[in-house]
């Protein structure tokens, strides 16, 4: 997306150079005492006196590719003595300048924080029951303030779901897509003309440095197919066809939708059955149902799982999306038919499979690999925007989960690419 769509698509709330102009000044001073002492407040409902707080990186991997993810620890004096309250920070990665300007141009800080501060709470007004999402305590320019998952006993998985945590996960996306349609039903109002600047794509535009992006993806794509043996003449043209399926649908229910639902996005509870939590709501687009769904399971599941358990998985789904609806007694919303969720997963699934393609390479990488290459401002540069195949082929050769993964979406790809004029297309 070139920097003058972004000024008429997103102005007036955020100015392209307006927030990069401050990026040299804008790593200090994230957090002023006053900041800390509402945030206190708005976490624990009382007026706690800080004694002193600090930011450091909250984990030694990478636990996402479009933000630094810090740990706030936060000193408080009560009447009953000294506390100590953790924090999860989600910053623009000013460390490393070329990935802030990327961050930044994407704009995905100003996505997030229109969800949690404008949206999020309507979720929250008409559907009161299981916690589908992390705590926003604070939303601000440049970072976002969410409670410590970790306290609470929740965690990040094997980016390879079991059958328990695609089930969790799922129950978690039919609360996101019933709170959606249970607000607009409320409203009488879309929420996509509500908040046009949170449902911008951003994933996958056609244009600017995410398209060179993207370019970048397929032609690491297209150098896997052969690594493996295959015929890639067709992949570049099948590729194109991500592009429609990002659109809202003109013949299906459209709702709130995660758009970017890899294993770190998830995080589980402990318990027996496991809880989960969606976090990470920057390429938020406004979608069919079934988009979110086939996503989670190309990016979270095996093929062998999905020709296993598809079915049954997306019943699951369903049952618990009308369960929502059809128990919300103040408001009252067509149930989109079944048939509507089975045919939007069939229109949605070239894309999903070349989302997958794309996102893998990156996700999928060792986390020591990845960390150098992201925290390196020449390396970074190089493998999101000139050339990663070198990389992507020789983590194949070393690592097998890799390759597996690789392999079998690419494989899924390229036969998809010589039946294109057979697939259906998204409506």
């Amino acid at each position: 997306m070139s920097k003058s769509e972004l000024e008429v698509r997103l102005a007036p709330e955020h100015s392209y150079d307006k927030i990069l102009c401050s990026v040299a000044n804008a790593c200090h001073n994230l957090l002023t005492l006053e900041e800390v002492q509402v945030l206190v407040k708005n976490a624990t409902g009382v007026k706690a006196d800080v004694q002193k707080f600090s930011l450091k990186p909250y984990s030694d991997g990478k636990l996402g590719f479009l933000g630094s993810h810090q740990k706030l620890c936060v000193e408080i004096k009560t009447a009953s003595g000294i506390e100590l309250l953790s924090f999860f920070v989600k910053v623009v990665p000013y460390d490393v300048p070329t990935q802030a300007e990327y961050v930044l141009e994407k704009c995905v800080f100003l996505k997030e924080r229109i969800f949690y501060r404008d949206i999020v709470p309507q979720f929250h007004h008409v559907y009161k029951h299981e916690q589908w999402t992390a705590t926003c305590y604070m939303a601000k320019e440049n970072m976002l303030v969410f409670e410590d998952l970790s306290e609470r006993g929740y965690s990040l998985r094997n980016k390879l779901f079991d059958k328990e945590l695609i089930v969790s996960g799922l129950t978690s996306l039919a609360r996101l897509h019933a709170s959606s349609l249970l607000v607009e039903a409320q409203l009488g109002k879309s929420l996509k003309k509500m908040y046009p600047r949170a449902f911008v794509e951003n994933a996958f535009p056609q244009t600017g440095k995410t398209r060179t992006w993207f370019n970048v993806s397929v032609n690491a794509i297209v150098a896997i197919a052969e690594h493996i043996g295959l015929d890639a003449s067709s992949v570049r043209e099948a590729c194109e066809e991500v592009f429609p399926a990002m659109k809202m649908s003109s013949t299906k229910r459209n709702v709130t939708s995660h758009g970017d639902l890899w294993g770190n996005n998830l995080m589980f509870s402990d318990a027996l059955p496991s809880n989960c939590l969606l976090v990470d709501f920057q390429l938020l687009r406004y979608s069919p149902l079934a988009h979110d769904v086939i996503q989670f399971l190309y990016l979270c599941a095996d093929h062998d799982f999905r020709v296993t358990w598809e079915e049954s998985m997306l019943k699951h789904y369903y049952s618990v999306l009308c369960e929502i609806l059809n128990s919300t007694k103040s408001v009252y919303v067509e149930v989109p038919p079944w048939s509507e969720l089975i045919e939007g997963m069939e229109e949605q699934r070239l894309a999903a499979v070349i989302t997958a393609a794309v996102y893998f390479q990156t996700v999928l990488l060792d986390e020591q690999i990845s960390a150098n290459i992201m925290n390196d401002p020449d390396a970074y540069h190089k493998f999101e925007f000139k050339n990663r195949n070198e990389i992507v082929i020789n983590a194949m050769k070393t690592d097998p989960v890799y390759c597996k993964r690789l392999t079998e979406t690419v494989t899924e790809l390229v036969e998809f690419s010589f039946r294109l004029d057979e697939l259906p297309k998204p409506t």
